[in-house]
């Protein structure tokens, strides 16, 4: 991506400012929020030097927020059938992902900043489903009786087990709704 998103009276958004894998939609969220950013801005007439600095400071962050989520899936992975596999295990990690990843398998926590984009349940399910396993669980939930804590997970358990049954199987879906015409 660009290290100057705004320069001069032009602004690159979407493929212009940069490109990230995209995964999840993040090529969309990047052009909403060079869009918004730019508007929240957006100057009447004279245009300080501090608002394209600010601007830039935003969406350098959001592009490294969104690298980082996208590089997880890739870092974090066992495989090594191919060369691609093997140089995403040994490619070098960015500081701020490798300090997330590490907080995470110290404390159990996923630490969010500025807005990010993923929220703490997508780190999560990446970081359990890449293989790297908390030490610890999340002090918020050591300090609650281990009874509420069962509980808890009991309901989520019946909710999903409920809302499951409900849902028709895949076969009867795709003939529903998916089902190729004649002709």
């Amino acid at each position: 991506h660009r290290r100057q998103f705004w320069r001069g009276n032009c602004i690159a958004i979407g493929l212009a400012a940069g490109f990230l894998e995209p995964l999840e939609s993040t090529s969309l969220y990047l052009i909403q929020e060079g869009i918004s950013r730019f508007i929240s801005l957006f100057p009447n007439g004279d245009i300080p030097d501090i608002l394209r600095v600010e601007y830039n400071r935003y969406m350098q962050k959001k592009f490294e927020q969104v690298r980082d989520f996208i590089v997880l899936h890739y870092v974090a992975t066992n495989r090594d059938d191919t060369p691609f596999w093997r140089y995403c295990r040994s490619m070098s990690v960015p500081d701020s992902l490798q300090h997330k990843m590490e907080l995470f398998r110290e404390t159990g926590r996923i630490f969010r900043y500025d807005d990010e984009l993923f929220a703490r349940p997508s780190w999560v399910a990446v970081m359990l489903g890449q293989g790297i396993m908390p030490k610890r669980c999340d002090p918020i939930v050591a300090a609650l009786p281990a009874r509420d804590v069962a509980n808890s997970l009991q309901s989520m358990a019946s909710a999903m087990k409920d809302a499951a049954s409900r849902m028709p199987t895949h076969a009867s879906f795709i003939a529903s709704y998916c089902a190729a015409t004649e002709g």
